[in-house]
């Protein structure tokens, strides 16, 4: 407790911790659907607890049939702001430092899966807007903490909030990076079907789409002949495995796609393989697809998941693109070099808020007073609940500069950080809402 100018200021940074802890505790990747749990009993308990969590400091809350819910503060004639984030999470693989649903604290950090995406940030900017509160201080709007529980495998649960209630004017989504998410790049999320390549028995990686897979394994039907294995492949009795670096989807050249080097290394044998070496450019230049935009960025893509199914290969690419490149312009090309045919399994519109609207002005105006930096609002590939509503913005939790470990194993964030992060959710929601 710390009093100033007369006022009692309460910090509830431990709080805000101990409750991320206890929500990446539950593994709440997507699993099989039961009655009231749409996407599976833990997420449905994930959606509970923080449920229960805000109701324990004063938000009002409501749970929209396991698809959703939300906790709200402020008079129910006011304008209503939105913070939007998510409680599901993305499947995790061998080799992590610390259990991923133990919420360990070491070294300076919480880890675990959620850590950053996105269940810290979320109970962040929730004990930000009780701390506010403690202060005594009147909401001028209302403000309601929305919380979705299928964002990284469809969008089921926000497609069913905007079906049923009441829509943000304004808010943010703290599931990116700092200082200010301006813009976020198109998503098409392709299923490519193509007949097996001559010389496979099978070919299998990855988990989801959004994710670069960090282990491939295949089996071939006739023995190689190889004088040594290149890094990172080994032999199997039937075939071979590879084994890369896992990372978000939006940014796959910071990862290492065991998918493609399990290729490189086929094709020098499978010639039927060499076309699919097109998904090593991340950039979308092998198929020709290459393309940047002044607000958007560069086009990207992640060969993400390999699936044998009978005598077909599936292949499921996660393109971020300008909003001048269309779905139907990409899979246009990718019939074109691969035949086949092409599915979409997913897709989301660009989001684009001018850096001159008050809301990214107040937002960028409350980082920079708690970080001393006068960082310009940026551009990224990563796709945001933000882009759900007319006047959304990504806000957080990354710092500039600073390591993503966003989809990765050692899923991570430091204390110090989330303790700033509360404090810029603090100060940006003081001057939009109170």
């Amino acid at each position: 407790m710390v009093i100033s100018n007369g006022k009692v200021k309460m910090s509830r940074f431990r709080e805000a911790v101990e409750a991320a802890r206890k929500l990446i505790r539950i593994p709440s990747v997507e699993s099989a659907p039961s009655t009231l749990a749409p996407f599976g009993k833990e997420n449905r308990e994930a959606l509970d607890t923080a449920l229960e969590i805000a109701s324990k400091i004063g938000f009002n809350t409501f749970c929209g049939e396991g698809y959703y819910g939300y906790a709200e503060v402020g008079d129910s004639e006011k304008p209503l702001f939105g913070i939007l984030g998510h409680l599901d999470v993305v499947p995790v693989t061998d080799g992590w430092k610390y259990p991923p649903f133990e919420g360990r604290i070491a070294e300076g950090c919480l880890w675990g899966r959620g850590a950053e995406d996105d269940k810290a940030p979320m109970m962040a900017a929730m004990f930000a807007v009780r701390e506010l509160l403690d202060e005594g201080l009147e909401p001028k709007k209302r403000v309601r903490l929305i919380f979705g529980c299928n964002e990284e495998s469809g969008w089921r649960c926000i497609e069913e909030y905007l079906k049923k209630e009441e829509l943000p004017e304004w808010g943010f989504s703290p599931d990116a990076d700092f200082p200010v998410i301006y813009a976020e790049k198109a998503v098409s999320h392709l299923r490519l079907k193509v007949p097996l390549p001559d010389g496979l028995k099978s070919f299998s990686a990855g988990t989801r789409v959004n994710i670069v897979p960090d282990h491939a394994e295949c089996v071939t039907e006739a023995d190689f002949s190889y004088s040594r294995l290149p890094d990172g492949i080994s032999a199997l009795n039937a075939g071979f495995e590879a084994f890369g670096r896992s990372a978000h989807g939006s940014t796959p050249r910071e990862g290492d796609n065991a998918a493609c080097k399990l290729i490189a290394f086929l094709s020098e044998s499978l010639p039927s393989l060499k076309r699919f070496r097109a998904f090593e450019a991340t950039d979308g230049s092998l198929l020709g697809l290459k393309t940047d935009d002044e607000i958007y960025g560069a086009l990207t893509l992640n060969a993400g998941v390999f699936e044998t199914v009978g005598d077909s290969l599936f292949v499921s690419v996660d393109f971020r693109h300008p909003a001048k490149i269309t779905t139907e312009s990409i899979i246009e090309r990718l019939k074109e070099f691969f035949g086949g045919e092409v599915e979409v399994r997913g897709s989301h519109r660009p989001l684009y808020v001018p850096k001159e609207h008050p809301l990214v002005k107040a937002l960028s105006e409350a980082y920079a007073l708690v970080t001393g930096d006068n960082a310009e609002p940026v551009s990224v590939g990563g796709a945001t609940y933000a882009r759900a509503i007319p006047v959304a913005v990504a806000f957080g939790p990354v710092f500039p500069g600073e390591h993503s470990n966003i989809h990765q194993t050692d899923e991570r964030i430091s204390l110090e950080n989330f303790e700033k992060m509360m404090k810029i959710y603090k100060y940006a929601i003081k001057k939009l809402c109170f």
